[in-house]
């Protein structure tokens, strides 16, 4: 198909005359369109249609409603007129016409356009017959619409049809009241076929007002197979013929159709969801029915649609449940069994209606790669919708754990159908949202069990992904973490620590934090050797010892923020009261962290000296002040201290911030919130309690000057020793600790020099 372009020009003025009603001898027998025709009176399908209809072109990329040109042997569109003008008489054509001059006319512009040339001049000539026959209500209206009709199949009349007129007089036929079935046939024929890839006749419809007049023949079944392609030759690619189409309704009438069972099964049905998908760009709540979505699915669930179809459909319905208007229908109408149905029949070549969310007994469909890719897309499509939905907090209240649709996809877990699993996840994970109902579901219905299999043997990331984010969920209820534990999650997620998917190992080390918070027998397995034999070097690490290596080679940021928040997490759990019921394990297990994690306190340091997350910084202050009210975790965290950005950032929580000299004159500094002040005092407790941990554990082996440091911090005053004396002078290269300076008694003195230079 040609690119297309949109048409914003005023529509050419030639023969734009208003009809009147039609002639007696144009009204159909019927007193309205509506589908009252027999079957048998129904045109033959597209596919089929040669004078009688539109004949789609198969085999194309893209959708086009161009009229291909049949091999049979046709009488010139000309000469065929002059025929059938022949056959009027004056009365019907209501001025004298010289028949013998009008048949040279026809002959001369039948030779031309076997050479490849329009005649334009005879076409006016046509014009004003044609004006004549409809006022006078000549019989032979319809068989001259019929011929022109079929001269519009060729693409190089398009624009001759619509330079003189010839376009906008059918218009305005379509536009009038109860015209005779084949005259309105041939009519919408030759509007679809002169819009085919033609922006300027497109602009025309639309001017001419003729788009709602070709809406309301969709209320004629008999007219469905025509009225729909040519609604679609108009609308594609060209937005202001969707815009009015969708505010004239298009949407509900195309719902009604498939509603009715009028369009399934049609050749038109392509279209239908491709005009769908025109009206959700140009998408009005107001203009589509509640049950859009509910119409569309069902229609896609039927036994005999074939697969292009029914893809359609669902593309047509994912994009409308976006929205969530759709989305509430399906849950409020009890209607969410309809997609998870499609879901699961696509996966058997024979359909389980009566049991339409059970797997058991399938007979798998045998398809090629590419239609498999293409069944895929539409479970993914509807799998994405289903999310959206079983987020609704009244998603849980509509399906309670024992209802029979939570029951289905507690055994879809178990499947070997990996977007089955993946969808069960999705939706299960996003009912676990109370600490009742995950509860309910690890510790009466066990279905942790089949979820940490899965992280065990599973290789489909999407698998994976859903599988971490529900175990997320139920990790979070205390009394759920002793049983996640047992069921050894930990091992199970360790495999994706150190893995190629960012998302995956994020997902494993966030999971890790939730099962390990507040759990100290969780902490406990979290120390435990990576291997049971004393000789091997794994006994000596744990599975912390991995996520400190993680946290040592990772550059991803929000990777490294949940390794800290690990140990975060484990300081406070171990320094808790309730953590005090057994001393004698608590402090093995206080020696096991420290002994075998001496860089334990290194993710704490990158927690206080960033300022992107203040909960985060405030997180490891907490932390590493806890960490400093022992011996041994004093020696970890004096470690870290000794970074710059460390001391720094601790020097200015105590202090408080010290605006440059530019920002003190410049402008003015945006109000603390109430909040940020809470929480600025806060850090500031934490950090005076670390410094006097730090002082009175480790004091008398700290270099003096960072002594006087500390001091004069918790008294409040700044020391007038330098940054650069306490980073630069006083490192060991070698071991990383402090160490004596042989200096000459005046060594203070000349700190303060330094300092003075500094400050220069």
């Amino acid at each position: 198909m040609e690119a297309s372009s949109t048409i914003s020009t005023a529509v050419l003025p030639l023969m734009a005359t208003q009809y009147p009603p039609p002639p007696s001898s144009y009204t159909s027998k019927s007193s309205s369109t509506s589908s009252s025709r027999s079957a048998s009176d129904r045109p033959a399908p597209a596919s089929q249609l040669e004078s009688d209809g539109l004949a789609v072109e198969q085999g194309l990329s893209r959708l086009t409603v161009s009229d291909t040109i049949t091999a049979e042997k046709k009488k010139p569109m000309f000469s065929a007129l002059g025929v059938i003008i022949r056959q009027a008489n004056p009365r019907e054509l209501g001025i004298n016409v010289d028949l013998d001059q009008l048949r040279a006319i026809f002959e001369r512009a039948d030779q031309s356009d076997q050479h490849g040339y329009k005649d334009v001049e005879a076409l006016g000539s046509l014009r004003g017959i044609l004006d004549q026959m409809w006022w006078r209500g000549s019989e032979l209206m319809s068989a001259v619409a019929k011929v022109l009709a079929d001269g519009s199949r060729d693409p190089t009349w398009r624009m001759p049809f619509g330079e003189i007129g010839i376009l906008d007089f059918f218009i305005g036929v379509v536009s009038a009241n109860n015209i005779q079935h084949d005259l309105l046939l041939h009519s919408l024929r030759l509007i679809g076929n002169s819009c085919a890839d033609t922006d300027v006749n497109r602009q025309r419809v639309v001017a001419r007002n003729g788009l709602p007049h070709i809406i309301r023949c969709l209320q004629d079944v008999s007219l469905i197979d025509v009225a729909v392609p040519v609604l679609f030759n108009i609308c594609t690619d060209f937005e202001p013929a969707q815009q009015v189409a969708t505010a004239n309704f298009l949407c509900p009438a195309l719902v009604n159709l498939l509603r009715n069972r009028a369009a399934v099964g049609s050749p038109s049905l392509g279209y239908i969801c491709r005009l769908l998908d025109f009206t959700m760009e140009q998408f009005d709540a107001n203009l589509c029915p509640d049950n859009t979505v509910e119409v569309i699915l069902r229609a896609a669930s039927e036994p005999d649609i074939d697969l292009d179809d029914r893809t359609s459909l669902v593309n047509a319905a994912a994009t409308y449940l976006k929205h969530e208007r759709f989305q509430k229908h399906l849950l409020t109408e009890n209607l969410v069994e309809i997609p998870l149905a499609l879901i699961a029949r696509s996966y058997s070549a024979q359909a389980p209606f009566s049991a339409p969310l059970s797997v058991a007994n399938m007979t798998p469909t045998v398809q090629d790669p590419e239609e498999e890719a293409q069944i895929a897309a539409t479970r993914g499509l509807l799998i994405q919708s289903l999310s959206d939905i079983s987020a609704f907090p009244e998603f849980a209240g509509s399906f309670p754990l024992d209802s029979p649709l939570i029951s289905s996809l507690v055994a879809w877990l178990s499947v070997p159908q990996v977007q089955l699993q993946t969808c069960a996840c999705i939706i299960l994970g996003n009912l676990a949202r109370s600490d009742a109902v995950c509860q309910e579901m690890v510790q009466e219905r066990d279905i942790h069990h089949p979820l940490i299999a899965k992280l065990r043997q599973s290789t489909d990331t999407q698998v994976l992904h859903s599988t971490l984010g529900f175990l997320r969920n139920l990790a979070l209820p205390s009394e759920n973490k002793d049983e996640l534990g047992e069921a050894e999650i930990i091992p199970a997620v360790s495999r994706f620590w150190d893995g190629t998917v960012p998302q995956l190992r994020f997902g494993a080390v966030s999971l890790t934090r939730q099962v390990i918070n507040g759990s100290v027998t969780n902490i406990e397995r979290l120390l435990a050797p990576l291997s049971p034999d004393p000789e091997s070097p794994a006994h000596e690490r744990t599975y912390l010892s991995l996520l400190l290596s993680l946290f040592e080679k990772s550059d991803d940021v929000p990777t490294n923020v949940e390794v800290a928040r690990i140990v975060a997490a484990v300081c406070r759990c171990l320094n808790s009261p309730g953590a005090a019921s057994d001393p004698e394990s608590l402090n093995g297990i206080l020696h096991r962290f420290y002994k075998f994690h001496p860089n334990v306190a290194r993710p704490l340091s990158m927690m206080v000296s960033q300022s992107r997350w203040p909960v985060i910084r405030s997180e490891g202050w907490f932390a590493l002040a806890l960490m400093a009210r022992s011996r041994e975790g004093s020696t970890a965290v004096s470690d870290v201290i000794q970074q710059v950005e460390v001391f720094g950032s601790l020097v200015e929580t105590v202090m408080g911030r010290v605006a440059p000299e530019d920002e003190r004159e410049g402008s003015e500094r945006e109000p603390e919130s109430e909040q940020q002040k809470i929480m600025k005092a806060k850090d500031r407790d934490n950090a005076r309690v670390l410094i006097s941990e730090l002082l009175k554990n480790r004091g008398e082996d700290m270099y003096v000057p960072r002594r006087d440091v500390f001091e004069n911090l918790l008294r409040g005053r700044k020391s007038s020793v330098s940054l650069q004396d306490l980073f630069v002078r006083v490192r060991s290269p070698n071991t990383g600790e402090e160490k004596e300076q042989e200096e000459d008694e005046d060594d203070e003195d000349e700190v303060e020099d330094d300092e003075e230079e500094d400050e220069e």
